[in-house]
């Protein structure tokens, strides 16, 4: 089944010019408020609704119509032809350019784009309409409803964002949809979105997460640290006359600090380590994070503002001083709280996502066209 995709869709800023940005623009907003229940994440301020508008925009797909080369436009016919039967509802191939243009970044070009990859792609946006399709049936199974006023206000906004009827109407027609199959785009969103807030978001209360800290304590410990600069001088080992010369070059930097220049600055002037543009800082450490035992345990039994003596690895040479030590502390709860959320949240919900994905699938009947 080939899919047809636009190329011609220009970056445009979200944020500024929603309603002429583009598919793509957008394609993480649902995904996004499926995933964390909370508008504050999705990168927008304007609240639930407005959250719901946007992604209209998105899933609508109007605003790649007419920029598209002629020949690379489906046939109307086809945009309605049914690809993929859920439960008996169908997933229309203009259903699935939508999806496919959503998960395609902006600056690709399909050209460019192996026949393996599109496959991958055209896939992937499948995938992403059948469990769109069966949370809707689940919601309307539950019995939730979405607000038929709020449904025809994000359509009225969808259309004004137009300057005429017929230039809508176009939209429409090229994007394989008409006002009713809109519609209904505009209540799935709602619904989907209530399912997810009724079957799957989960709400921590301050005490929930106190409980849970005061009762796993030692996850909360933050291990005993050292912050150090670093210079480095790297050696091809197969090259043994780079030993010598890698030698000099560090101890002429060793002298240069003995002489009462600074350590930064040699770093940057002679350290081979990406650190070296931040004066060789390579920012707090704990044990087990730095890769050879040697200099790890050098930095941990150094007193704060000495320098080491040279030392020597098979990838060259290394000087450390230590600027800074943290002893072993227990992290407050008011300093984790926030972070506790979200990996409890996170956890979770995905739990809970993947058990719906899964019984929904179970028992659906999805038949490929």
């Amino acid at each position: 089944m080939k899919i047809y995709t636009n190329k011609a869709i220009s970056k445009t800023s979200c944020a500024v010019i929603p309603a002429k940005a583009g598919i793509q623009c957008f394609q993480g907003v649902l995904d996004c408020l499926i995933k964390s229940g909370n508008d504050n994440e999705c990168g927008f301020a304007y609240g639930f609704l407005t959250k719901l508008i946007l992604i209209v925009f998105v899933l609508s797909g109007l605003f790649f119509a007419g920029t598209s080369p002629a020949e690379e436009q489906p046939q109307e016919q086809d945009m309605f032809k049914s690809a993929v039967l859920v439960n008996d509802a169908p997933i229309n191939r203009g259903d699935i350019l939508i999806e496919v243009n959503k998960l395609v970044p902006l600056e690709s070009y399909h050209r460019s784009m192996s026949e393996e990859k599109m496959k991958e792609v055209e896939e992937k946006a499948i995938e992403s309409l059948i469990y769109r399709e069966l949370f809707y049936q689940e919601a309307k199974r539950l019995g939730l409803k979405a607000d038929k006023k709020e449904v025809k206000r994000i359509y009225d906004i969808t259309r004004s964002s137009y300057s005429s009827r017929k230039t809508f109407e176009t939209a429409l027609k090229n994007s394989g949809l008409t006002k009713d199959s809109l519609m209904l785009r505009i209540e799935k969103d709602f619904l989907v979105a209530a399912l997810y807030k009724q079957e799957v978001t989960m709400v921590y209360s301050d005490a929930d997460l106190e409980s849970f800290y005061k009762k796993n304590l030692d996850k909360f410990k933050q291990p005993e640290g050292v912050r150090v600069r670093h210079i480095y001088v790297q050696v091809d080992p197969s090259q043994q006359e780079a030993y010598k010369k890698a030698k000099a070059k560090i101890e002429e930097a060793v002298a240069k600090i003995k002489a009462g220049e600074d350590f930064a600055k040699i770093a940057y002037e002679y350290s081979s380590d990406p650190s070296r543009v931040k004066g060789g800082d390579v920012g707090l450490l704990h044990k087990g994070m730095i890769p050879v035992p040697e200099i790890e345990k050098v930095a941990f039994s150094l007193p704060i503002g000495q320098m080491s003596g040279i030392m020597e690895t098979e990838m060259g040479y290394h000087i450390i001083r230590v600027e800074e030590k943290r002893p072993e502390r227990q992290v407050p709860f008011a300093e984790i709280k926030n972070k506790l959320h979200k990996e409890l949240k996170d956890k979770a919900e995905k739990e809970k996502l993947d058990t719906l994905k899964k019984r929904l699938r179970e028992n659906a009947v999805i038949k490929r066209l």
